[in-house]
């Protein structure tokens, strides 16, 4: 065979290895996408169940889905995870029977379970946050005590559109966070403190995020706050730590206690959170009641 046919064949085998190798590239994105697909269906379907069955909150989360443990780019690791994918260059809605399927499941458990939940109208007693002489709130806050003592630094601001910021039961407001100790993944010793943020994602939903003190390039992310806390659980329980093994992610960020309920109800813009219904409040002393606007969407 001579230089010039030896060349030839070279050149033909370097081309089909290429080819190759761009048609395994794309089987692995198509994987990659419908995985993530899978894992926001799991963590949508949580949200659902909590909402619907809000007695439940405290067990559910271990139906959440465990999204892999690595530290991504906020580009990189949300679009697929909230319904989107990337085609040609450009972010695509990704039409998912399941998450369809589920919407619609949802809605009618909630018509049948309207009378049955828990009534955000029925009105609750003001647990009060400190505040300063200006009437303020002051930061920190800390709520709750022992190993449940969560401090809040920020409450974030309202994103009322989308309406995917916020359910009937919560509103999640970008650059809320808090912090709260907890055995660490490194070591399973006590004394580690997880941040807990709500960050604004690049499509149409929030994206939540959990870091851990020693291992701050690291951060865990999901579509839901229960799925990225319990990523962190599923990890502690693998190595043998003591901690729960079912946690509601409110109940995790802070964002389940009455304080800190009615402060979020009382950013700007909150009213204007369509679907979210707003808590009515019950004055200590007098049996007063006090409740922000019932029409939250004018």
């Amino acid at each position: 065979m001579s230089f010039r046919e030896t060349a030839s064949d070279l050149t033909t085998k370097v081309k089909l290895a290429l080819e190759k190798r761009d048609e395994l590239i794309k089987q692995y994105q198509t994987i990659r996408s419908e995985l993530r697909i899978s894992k926001a269906e799991n963590d949508h379907l949580l949200d659902m169940i909590v909402e619907t069955f809000p007695e439940m909150g405290q067990d559910i989360s271990s139906c959440s889905s465990s999204d892999e443990y690595a530290s991504h780019s906020e580009d990189e690791g949300s679009d697929d995870a909230k319904g989107l994918s990337l085609r040609n260059g450009k972010r695509e809605s990704v039409d998912s029977p399941m998450l369809s399927l589920l919407n619609s499941t949802h809605m009618t458990k909630r018509r049948r379970r309207q009378g049955k939940r828990d009534d955000r109208n029925d009105p609750k007693p003001i647990e009060p946050l400190p505040r300063g002489a200006d009437g303020h709130i002051t930061f920190p806050i800390t709520i709750g005590r022992g190993p449940d003592q969560i401090e809040i630094q920020n409450l974030g601001r309202i994103v009322w559109d989308p309406e995917t910021y916020h359910t009937s039961r919560y509103i999640w407001t970008p650059g809320f966070r808090s912090s709260r100790v907890y055995p660490s993944i490194k070591t399973g010793e006590p004394g580690c403190v997880y941040t807990s943020e709500i960050l604004e994602g690049n499509g149409d939903m929030p994206v939540f995020q959990v870091t851990a003190s020693d291992m701050p390039n690291k951060p865990f992310r999901a579509s839901s706050s229960s799925g990225v806390w319990k990523q962190i659980l599923d990890l502690l329980t693998a190595k043998g730590a003591t901690v729960k093994t079912h946690a509601s992610g409110p109940q995790m960020y802070g964002l389940s206690h009455l304080g800190v309920t009615k402060a979020i109800q009382e950013l700007d813009n909150a009213n204007k959170c369509s679907k979210y219904i707003m808590q009515r409040w019950a004055e200590p002393g007098n049996g007063v009641l006090y409740s922000e606007p019932e029409s939250a969407g004018e």
